[in-house]
């Protein structure tokens, strides 16, 4: 019974139960509401599920980090999503993030064969792929599920290693494995082209187009190796169905204005190649076509400033070299042009040297600490300081006595005023020879 005002007041019966139920009814549609909301978002995490995995089988790790950042807030302790995650954090480069979620892993179910495993990946990658690559080799010949993902790891350590040898006999390995998978042949090629083989890089090129005509970077490179043997008009097609699949792309747009070039449209090419170059300052193959176009429209200043930012960034590229000394030439300055040849035939008989050595002796049975300590003093050479240091730390690791290693260390260090380190390098170094002695008497 109800008052207002003081009086009594009564309902019919079915308007009271109405409103004892009514309370009942709303908390039913807020329970549908709260469910139906659930359900949704678990939905939503599915489907960035699934994109997550699909991101990393086509290498965009960063893309599935953002997405397994929405599957975390949903199941922020299911073993499997941190798993996931964690392996695009080690493709991004993120190894403190992919340990933390690995050892997270650990604390959820402790040790399994799948944490195992990303825990070596991680090592790998972080460099210590000599010390377990059998051990990885070795689950991939027993038939591990998780094979391609091993060799596929073990490819790209050794590749930025410049171990084009071993990284070969993975990505062999790794096709073997998925003979359907475009990518093992794509790095194939691209491994081959730094093995000096443009002939079968190619064929392993058109390979993965044969697997997946849709490869950009593929498509591109098939174009580039066409461009740089001047083979315009068979450039141009692979040239314009990439400009049909990524129409905004700079670096098809550069390629395609290089191809023009070649073909002798200058007004055309120049429009796409210095619309491209604003997106790309540091694109060598792009601005070194600039320059000849400007040598061609008889402005060598203009060239000198394109091959200048070229070779700002890159003090080694030898076709820069060459055009530039053209350029100072045109412009009357022959000392500077005699000069600049001079580096560029010096740098261009340093750089065939290294190919070689990479192609014949790294990795090689045969090959010794000279062999590598040799590979590291011609990359300082060139400038190219990192590759200098790994390969001189790899002749120390066969003779920690080796001369050439430790002078060339000490040199480096030296000029970057590490002073400990360089003098760390020149105590090892072996005291130089006695001068001989006064010749015996008759």
């Amino acid at each position: 019974m109800l008052r207002v005002f003081g009086k009594a007041l009564r309902l019919p019966v079915r308007t009271a139960l109405a409103v004892r139920r009514r309370p009942r009814l709303t908390s039913f549609v807020v329970l549908a509401v709260v469910a139906g909301a659930g359900l949704g978002v678990w939905w939503y995490a599915g489907t960035q599920w699934r994109a997550a995995q699909q991101a990393l089988k086509q290498e965009r790790p960063a893309e599935a980090r953002e997405r397994l950042a929405v599957c975390l807030r949903v199941w922020p302790r299911s073993p499997e999503v941190l798993l996931l995650a964690a392996r695009a954090e080690r493709l991004s480069g993120d190894l403190p993030a992919a340990e933390a979620r690995l050892n997270r892993c650990l604390e959820l179910q402790g040790p399994t064969d799948a944490v195992r495993l990303e825990f070596l990946l991680m090592r790998v990658q972080s460099g210590e792929v000599d010390e377990l690559t059998p051990v990885l080799i070795d689950s991939v010949e027993k038939g591990h599920p998780e094979s391609p993902v091993i060799l596929e790891t073990l490819a790209r350590a050794y590749i930025l290693q410049l171990r084009y040898k071993p990284a070969f006999g993975c990505l062999s390995r790794w096709s073997e494995v998925e003979p359907e998978n475009a990518r093992p042949h794509h790095w194939r090629g691209w491994v081959l082209e730094r093995l000096n083989n443009p002939k079968a890089a190619k064929e392993n090129y058109h390979r993965a187009l044969e697997l997946n005509p849709d490869l950009v970077p593929v498509r591109l490179r098939v174009a580039e190796m066409l461009l740089e043997d001047k083979q315009a008009p068979e450039a141009l097609p692979h040239l314009e169905r990439l400009s049909r699949q990524v129409p905004d792309d700079p670096t098809v747009q550069a390629r395609m204005g290089m191809c023009l070039f070649l073909q002798g449209q200058a007004q055309e090419a120049r429009r796409l190649m210095e619309a491209a170059a604003a997106h790309l300052p540091n694109d060598a193959p792009l601005l070194v076509a600039l320059a000849n176009l400007e040598l061609q429209e008889g402005r060598a200043a203009e060239a000198e400033r394109w091959l200048r930012a070229v070779l700002a960034a890159d003090p080694s590229d030898t076709e820069a070299l060459f055009v530039l000394a053209n350029a100072l030439q045109l412009q009357g300055r022959a000392q500077e042009s005699a000069a600049v040849l001079a580096d560029y035939e010096r740098k261009r008989t340093v750089v065939d040297r290294i190919n070689d050595l990479l192609k014949d002796k790294a990795d090689s049975p045969t090959a010794g600490a000279a062999d590598y300590a040799e590979i590291g003093a011609l990359f300082f050479q060139i400038g190219r300081a990192k590759f200098g240091v790994y390969w001189a730390e790899r002749a120390l690791e066969r003779d920690p006595e080796n001369p050439q290693a430790h002078e060339a260390l000490a040199a480096h260090y030296e000029a970057k005023g590490d002073a400990a380190r360089a003098a760390a390098h020149r105590a090892r170094r072996p005291p130089p020879p006695a001068p001989p002695g006064p010749e015996p008497k008759p």
